[in-house]
């Protein structure tokens, strides 16, 4: 026979153990899953992103040398121009998208919005093309030399040839904003200094 005064022993372990799956278990469950998928679709971005920029590029590199190619700048990053991972997660995962920050997002969208300007834009001339062409392709090194958008998720997304060519472009970018920082800007600047430095000594 079961000893009577076990029951309350029983019942506030279940209690206790119920609690503690619902109020910490769960949440800390779904915070890392949560984790996950917000590194999983920022990566898938960032990867789009940079099979993008390498297309268009390679292009605005040939149209310097070469002033044929510059009418067709548009139509052949056009046919290359990849937008499937931006589409899907706003659409499909709209949480997730907006998990990124809204500063983040804010920039991720703004780069696709100048990648489709030059996909789809109409230019008074072959100069006007380039020169809109080059602006989009140098819009990804200032997002990154100003942080709007993460180096450290660029990188692990680049070929060795862009990783060495934002290596040697980015230590002698501007900052856009010079005046009036914050502690925290003046902190990530030394940072970046030190960064540089390091690169430099790597070549």
């Amino acid at each position: 026979m079961a000893d009577p005064v076990s029951w309350p022993v029983v019942l506030a372990t279940s209690l206790i153990t119920s609690f503690f799956t619902a109020c910490v278990t769960e949440p800390v469950k779904a915070a890392l899953e949560r984790r996950r998928n917000r590194r999983k679709l920022r990566r898938a971005l960032y990867s789009e992103i940079m099979e993008n920029f390498v297309v268009l590029f390679q292009r605005v590199e040939m149209a310097k040398r070469d002033e044929k190619a510059t009418a067709g700048i548009g139509a052949v990053f056009g046919a290359w121009y990849r937008k499937k991972a931006f589409e899907k997660s706003s659409s499909d995962n709209a949480v997730g998208l907006y998990d990124l920050g809204h500063n983040e997002l804010y920039w991720i969208e703004l780069v696709y919005r100048t990648f489709d300007q030059v996909a789809n834009g109409k230019f008074d001339s072959n100069q006007q093309r380039l020169a809109n062409a080059d602006f989009a392709a140098n819009n990804i090194p200032t997002d990154l030399k100003n942080r709007y958008l993460s180096k450290r998720v660029m990188f692990s997304v680049s070929p060795d040839w862009v990783k060495r060519y934002l290596r040697e472009t980015l230590p002698d970018m501007e900052y856009i904003v010079n005046d009036k920082l914050e502690w925290k800007e003046r902190v990530l600047r030394r940072w970046d200094r030190f960064q540089y430095w390091r690169w430099r000594r790597l070549r």
